[in-house]
Order: C-alpha cells, then sequence, then structure tokens
C-alpha cells in the first residue's frame, strides 16, 4: 500500500494489560468474565462457554473493562507451531452475551483504537494479516518455560499502513462478512446437532438396550499405514476424531490397502480413539464416501443393519464417550482400549421400528450439519486468501467484494 504508515503505538488511545483475579468472592471484588488466549478461536465464532468468570478488585479493574471494538492481543503463551501474539476482535454481540462485564486475562493486553486515526475493525485485520505472515515469531522471546511477546518493541517498531477511512472501512467489511458468515455456519451447524441429539433422546422413552458386540459387524482396530508424499488412501488418525466430529485435516496419505479392504471406512462406521490419556475414548461418525482408513490407534465399529440402524447406534455409541475413556488400561502414557471391553458397553437405542424412521431423520440433520462445516471451510479459504492480498494492496477492494459475494 503506499499509504500512510503509523506506529501501532501511536494508533491507540489507550492500552492495558489484563488481569486473573481470584475464583471466590472477596470483599471489594466484583464478578467479571475473563477471556484466556485459549479462548480465542471460539469466542471469535461466538461460542462463549469456555469463558471462565472471576472476581476482580474494583480499584482496578474498571481500566480493564473491554468495549466493544477492543482488540485482545495474547501476550504468552504459544507453541513451537503457533506462535504467541494472537488477535480477537471484541464485538458487542459478545459482550452483550454474558451477564457480567469482560475483561482480559493476565497473558493479554487489550488495545483501543484512536478511531480518529484508524478504524479499530481495519487494525484487527492487520494484526491479523502480521500474524499470517509469520511477523509476530519477531517479537517472541522464549529463555525458559512460556514464550512471551515483546509487545512494546512490537507497537513502536511496526508501522500500520493508513488508507482513507473509506478504504479502511471497506477493507474490515469484506473480511468481516465473511468471518461473520463462518460465525453464523457455526451456530447452524451447532444448532443441528442438538436438535438431533433431543431427537434422538426424546427416543428412548421407549427404546430397548444392546451390546456394542451384539450390534456390531465388525470391532477391529485399523492398519500400520504405509505413508506416501504423492496420491494414495487417505488415513485418520486421532487427531482427526475431536469433539465427536472427523476433521481431515491432519490426516495424511497412505499407499492403497491390498489387502484388509474391510478397513476401508464406509458411511455410519464409528471411529473410536483407543490410546493414550486425553485422546483414547473420543469417538465420532464417519459420514463421508469418500475413500479411507484409519491408523492402528483407532478402532472401526460398524454395525450391523439387519440388528440396529447403523446412525442410531451411532448416536447411542458417541453418549458413552465418558464410559469408554473409562476403560482404559495400562499405565499414563500407554493406556489402551480393549475391543472386548468396548464391545461389552450397553447401548440405549429407540425400538427398531422408531429407529428406521428416527435414523433417516438424523441422517438429514447430520447432513445440514456437514454442509454447514464444509461451506464454513471454503469461506474461511477465501478469507485468508484476501487478507494478504488486500492488505499488501496487490487486490483493489472491489475485486475482493466481488470474490466475497460469490461465495457468501
Amino acid at each position: 500500500m503506499g499509504d500512510r504508515r503509523r506506529r501501532l503505538a501511536d494508533l491507540l488511545s489507550e492500552t492495558k494489560d489484563g488481569d486473573w483475579g481470584v475464583d471466590m468472592p472477596e470483599e471489594g471484588h466484583t464478578r467479571h468474565y475473563v477471556i484466556r488466549g485459549a479462548d480465542f478461536p471460539s469466542v471469535r465464532l461466538g461460542k462463549l462457554q469456555s469463558i471462565p468468570s472471576r472476581f476482580l478488585p474494583d480499584k482496578t479493574v474498571w481500566r480493564r473493562v473491554l468495549q466493544a471494538n477492543d482488540i485482545l492481543l495474547e501476550t504468552a503463551g504459544g507453541t513451537r507451531d503457533r506462535p504467541t501474539g494472537r488477535s480477537l476482535l471484541i464485538k458487542s454481540e459478545t459482550l452483550n452475551g454474558l451477564d457480567a462485564p469482560v475483561i482480559g486475562a493476565s497473558f493479554t493486553r487489550f488495545l483501543r483504537a484512536d478511531g480518529a486515526l484508524v478504524h479499530p475493525r481495519y487494525l484487527y485485520w492487520y494484526l491479523q494479516y502480521l500474524y499470517s505472515i509469520g511477523r509476530m515469531y519477531e517479537y517472541q522471546v522464549q529463555h525458559t518455560g512460556i514464550a512471551r511477546f515483546q509487545y512494546t518493541v512490537f507497537a513502536n517498531a511496526e508501522e500500520i499502513p493508513t488508507p482513507s477511512p473509506e478504504q479502511q472501512r471497506a477493507i474490515a467489511d469484506v473480511l468481516g462478512a465473511l468471518d461473520d458468515k463462518i460465525a453464523a455456519n457455526e451456530r447452524m451447524a451447532e444448532a443441528a446437532r442438538q436438535l438431533a441429539l433431543a431427537r434422538f433422546v426424546g427416543s428412548l422413552n421407549n427404546g430397548t438396550t444392546i451390546s456394542v458386540s451384539a450390534a456390531a459387524s465388525m470391532l477391529i482396530r485399523g492398519v500400520t499405514p504405509n505413508y506416501v508424499e504423492g496420491p494414495g488412501m487417505t488415513v485418520l488418525n486421532q487427531k482427526c476424531v475431536r469433539n465427536q466430529r472427523v476433521s481431515l485435516e491432519q490426516a495424511r496419505l497412505m499407499a492403497p490397502l491390498s489387502n484388509r479392504l474391510d478397513r476401508i471406512l464406509q458411511k455410519n462406521d464409528v471411529l473410536v480413539n483407543s490410546t493414550g490419556v486425553g485422546t483414547l475414548g473420543r469417538a465420532a461418525r464417519w459420514t463421508r464416501e469418500s475413500e479411507a482408513t484409519v491408523d492402528s490407534h483407532i478402532t472401526i465399529v460398524r454395525f450391523n443393519e439387519a440388528v440396529a440402524d447403523p446412525v442410531c447406534a451411532g448416536f447411542a455409541l458417541l453418549r458413552l464417550e465418558n464410559e469408554i475413556e473409562a476403560l482404559a488400561e495400562g499405565s499414563t502414557g500407554q493406556t489402551e482400549l480393549r475391543r472386548e471391553l468396548l464391545g461389552s458397553l450397553i447401548l440405549e437405542v429407540p425400538t427398531w421400528s422408531e429407529q428406521v424412521r428416527l435414523g433417516r431423520e438424523l441422517d438429514e440433520l447430520d447432513a445440514v450439519e456437514r454442509s454447514k462445516l464444509e461451506e464454513s471451510k471454503k469461506l474461511a479459504r477465501t478469507r485468508d486468501e484476501l487478507l494478504p492480498l488486500l492488505m499488501s494492496g496487490k487486490l483493489r477492494v472491489k475485486d475482493a467484494e466481488a470474490v466475497a459475494s460469490g461465495v457468501l
């Protein structure tokens, strides 16, 4: 961009570190919600359930209370693959969705833009851009233990281009529209999931029970993959099974199977993580038609359609994640799930006549959830492709608006 550039420090009207407070009520303390760096991804999607509430001292907390369009900057944490320095835009919807004031946690810092100099949402997206191109690595230090972000150095070194206010707003609007649609899709996907679960649970009043082994036609671990770099078969690992969903982002490719063809996944198989503390017990239904298999750390549960509707039986098994985790055997770090124990679990399912009807309904709701999540992935790719092009001036806002309108 050939626009005037200003130091980040000069674009702010106020900035202050966060606080953590105490976990129990004390005299002179008031309850506040405290957003941590770990909460950034979910809050960005409008999910507020993970935000903890704490009690903060009245004499100082007022300086830290967040306002709409403030930006939270993560100043400590990070990992080898993910540097600290992530940012989160505080939206009015977030503040209105909580029943107490909100502050940032100790390892965050709020930035309040000077509206006369820069549009707050444009500044947020520029910080997102800096993070996406790896600039934040330059300001991260880690001598021992936790990685820390050198905010003062960053704020005085980074110069932010400031095009016209109209241009700033237009850039923020294009990128914000994509982000808002992604959040809306996430809410719709979650609503479809909760509706399906409610209808399944409601059908159990006059239901029956059956063991996993009696309902299953196959209960078996996956394969030992021969990984390849080029074309191959998709193979899932335990990182792919999380929150009762299957994600292919961590999947790899392997040489096509020449035997053990029964390990090729079929629609409505249930995948159960079967090794390791913290991962063992996570389960998800495989609902795709694409060819894939799983590695030997995952158990495939394939239900016998003549005995139980695979969709209903799958829903029943997902309700038992905690029970599956409790079946772990072995020492810490080497825990395993034996197939015999998994097979001994008892499933609560509707009557057979109800299963046939309900299975189709649940499958339709699952398709709604899946389509919304797939659409969000496409929107996120578009957003992430437009971000550097807009911020570097390589793409005109008008052209970006045309691209965005094609996917919204």
